[in-house]
């Protein structure tokens, strides 16, 4: 089953949002910019915001038009991800060699 690109943001902030939240669970001190980061970058309710009106919009340029600023932003972010797993299953299809196996091949 292949990911989607929220998947992909979901698990790319996991790790690093599990251990900061830890350390705060252990009344650990973390930097001003971890906080940040996770009052802003490891929430993700803007991503699936936009992902919820550009599903309901009877096409995608009409959906983005009614997305704000921060939305926009989100879907950038979620393309960005897109672009990252694509290069991801891309080089997996390479052989040893670096060429593109015999299957794949057009």
């Amino acid at each position: 089953m292949a990911l989607k690109p929220l998947d992909v943001l979901n698990n790319r902030v996991k790790v690093r949002k599990e251990t900061l939240q830890a350390q705060l669970a252990a009344r650990k001190s973390i930097s001003s910019q971890d906080e940040s980061w996770l009052d802003h970058d490891a929430n993700l309710v803007d991503e699936q915001q936009a992902l919820e009106v550009l599903e309901d919009a009877s096409d995608y340029e009409r959906g983005f038009e009614r997305l704000d600023e921060a939305q926009k932003g989100a879907v950038r972010s979620l393309r960005q991800a897109a672009d990252d797993l694509g290069k991801v299953v891309g080089s997996k299809r390479k052989n040893r060699y670096g060429t593109r196996d015999a299957c794949c091949r057009n």
